[in-house]
């Protein structure tokens, strides 16, 4: 037409294109030609057969493991992915491919590896330009100045032969990762079955509800969980369930979870340093002290398994979610129950209890990494979300602390709702008849928690043991 274009087409694969000059397209460019190449394309779309597989395209199935440094052990970390994937999906590495060698990789599996070490450029960037997913592998634990190449910022990130907590705050700095994962030369088989979790889309993730003492639940859900063997590797909560989903993340099994929290939530009380309200009832050093002492300046970059939690920024009025910084920094600014507590200063922002706009944060695992499994925590008389308990006599008129807490979560009930439509399994311990600051009621919680997860237990192993699509078509 000789006038600029009005849409562009991107291609996601490497593709043949046949240019035509205006000269050249006007030699066949007649109603005769172009009616017959219409009726030829409409008989064989109806002649053809409809393909196996969708149409619509699964997410992530070519992965580039692509290296950043000479030392990186790409095919050893390309080896262990490829065998953990092989455990549940239909997987494979088909070698140096060229388009179509990868177009007939693609339609016989669910996820296609590519593996290329810095040194050679051209089967790099190839590999990196028809990927879906790009893993990265450093094997110096200094980070370069700059991202190696475009792709590199955004992808998961295998720091291979101990980076330091410094190296590792330098790393997420530069490059952003949408996972970190750092491993022993000696043990990269398991140590890479977390990101082949990520890669086959079964990372579980476990999001657990604020609610003061009755989010004790959570204990007897981590302990039934680790009992079946089922394994967590992320984890995301608000307020005191930050604070169980953080000890977790550390590396901390169920009973030393509950440890903790018995140790710092019940038999020590920390919220009994009472000040003259002016600006809070109690002064909250009690409850950083104890943070502080709990994970002893460690940061969400080093934990071992993903961590997010969430608090509120009092004057923008929105939800913050924390990735990165001090563990006790973020937990602090999360569990901040206006009134009770002043709100806490950080990064420029005064934080206060993310339970005021998001109680339950399913969207900050939520994704194609794997299924959620989201543990609730409900400020009714019943386990379920909303209902209510009949009364047999006038209501009881509550502490001052359980009516600050049950007054801050009336904002985040429109949000805990849509947070539970976008978890997998919703689990929801009974928590009737416990008082939202009644930490002496561990115990009861506990249960509570174990009785509710039990009964959750089929779901998530359905989920976890979902056939491949490919397998099921074999």
């Amino acid at each position: 037409t000789g006038v600029p274009r009005s849409a562009s087409v991107r291609a996601v694969r490497d593709s043949r294109l046949v240019r035509l000059d205006r000269q050249q397209f006007a030699a066949f460019a007649d109603a005769g030609v172009l009616t017959a190449l219409a009726t030829g394309l409409a008989v064989r779309l109806q002649e053809i057969e409809p393909p196996l597989a969708s149409p619509v395209r699964p997410e992530n199935v070519v992965v580039a493991v692509v290296g950043l440094d000479a030392a990186a052990p790409v095919a050893e970390v390309a080896t262990a992915l490829l065998g953990n994937l092989q455990r549940v999906l239909v997987a494979v590495d088909p070698g140096r491919v060229d388009r179509d060698g990868l177009e007939r990789a693609e339609r016989s599996c669910d996820r296609v590896l590519l593996a290329a070490d810095c040194s050679d450029e051209g089967w790099r960037e190839f590999c990196l330009r028809v990927a879906d997913r790009v893993v990265v592998i450093a094997g110096e634990s200094q980070p370069p100045t700059a991202p190696p190449y475009p792709r590199a910022v955004g992808a998961d990130l295998v720091l291979v032969g101990g980076a330091t907590r410094d190296q590792r705050i330098a790393w997420e700095a530069l490059l952003q990762p949408v996972s970190t994962h750092s491993l022993d030369r000696a043990t990269i088989g398991s140590g890479t079955r977390p990101l082949s979790a990520r890669l086959a889309g079964r990372s579980l993730g476990l999001v657990l509800a604020g609610g003061g003492a009755r989010a004790l639940a959570h204990l007897g859900v981590l302990d039934e969980l680790q009992s079946e063997g089922i394994v967590v590797d992320r984890v995301a909560g608000t307020s005191l369930g930050a604070v169980i989903a953080a000890g977790h993340a550390c590396g901390m099994d169920a009973d030393a979870v509950d440890a903790l929290v018995y140790e710092y939530f019940v038999r020590t009380n920390p919220i009994g340093d009472y000040t003259l309200p002016t600006k809070s009832f109690i002064r909250g050093r009690a409850t950083e002290t104890g943070l502080k002492a709990v994970f002893a300046g460690r940061v969400v970059e080093e934990l071992t398994k993903e961590f997010r939690c969430v608090s509120i920024d009092l004057l923008a009025r929105s939800a913050v979610v924390h990735r990165n910084g001090r563990v006790s920094d973020a937990l602090a600014c999360s569990l901040r129950v206006p009134g009770l507590y002043p709100p806490y200063q950080l990064n420029n922002r005064l934080h206060i209890d993310g339970g005021v706009l998001d109680n339950l944060p399913v969207r900050t695992l939520a994704g194609p990494e794997g299924p959620v499994v989201a543990v609730n925590i409900s400020f009714g008389g019943s386990a379920k979300s909303g209902s209510k308990t009949p009364r047999s006599g006038p209501p009881r008129i509550p502490a001052l602390g359980d009516t600050l807490m049950r007054t801050m979560m009336m904002g985040s009930g429109a949000t805990v709702d849509q947070s539970l439509a976008l978890a997998d399994v919703v689990i929801s311990p009974d928590a009737a008849g416990v008082g939202l600051l009644e930490f002496h009621q561990i115990d009861a919680m506990r249960e509570s928690g174990r009785i509710a997860a039990r009964a959750s237990l089929p779901a998530i192993q359905a989920l976890l043991a979902r056939p491949s699509a490919w397998r099921e078509k074999m």
